[in-house]
């Protein structure tokens, strides 16, 4: 092979890794994340469950982890709640889109309690603002997202009546309706 030909060949190969070094060491893409529900599925009297429901894209060529996911809840457009966080690991695979859900557990705060919301007749609107931090070991993002829901009046009424039955004074009666 001519001196030319070596160069051309090197120059080509040199070229070659250096895309491929390029390709390999790109930043990561972040995550898409899309709000689906947020749903109440239980209310007592220390506070409620709900389950926060996402479509999560990762447009990567590799798998990354939801490490946890962090809200703030406010009840009625007033009524601040705080923010709480659940670390539970979630795997996102690579090219694909993936429905999660993330229990969230919020206790009731300051003058807000059970009693105060459940004497309205109407749904108790609630947003919540978050963050869902993913990655790996060594490279993290948070990935903000939003949600809006209503508490029905059902709700609080069931939670009412299954907090009148843990009085130790009224157990033995049957407060609920049959089910």
């Amino acid at each position: 092979m001519s001196s030319i030909g070596r160069r051309g060949a090197l120059s080509l190969l040199l070229a070659f890794f250096a895309l491929l070094a390029a390709v390999a060491c790109s930043k990561p893409l972040p995550p898409q994340l899309t709000p689906k529900e947020a749903k109440v599925t239980a209310i007592d009297p220390t506070g409620f469950d709900m389950r926060v429901k996402m479509e999560a894209f990762n447009p990567n060529g590799f798998a990354l982890e939801v490490q946890a996911v962090t809200a703030h809840v406010v009840i009625d457009g007033t009524h601040d709640l705080g923010t709480v966080t659940a670390s539970q690991p979630i795997s996102l695979p690579a090219n694909t889109r993936t429905l999660i859900e993330v229990p969230i557990n919020m206790k009731w705060k300051g003058a807000v309690n059970l009693a105060t919301i459940a004497s309205s007749k109407k749904p108790i609107p609630y947003a919540v603002d978050g963050t869902a931090t993913v990655g790996g070991a060594s490279l993290n993002v948070d990935v903000p997202f939003k949600l809006q829901g209503v508490i029905t009046p059902e709700q609080l009424q069931q939670a009412g009546l299954k907090s009148l039955q843990a009085i130790p004074a009224l157990q033995g009666l049957h407060l609920l309706p049959p089910q």
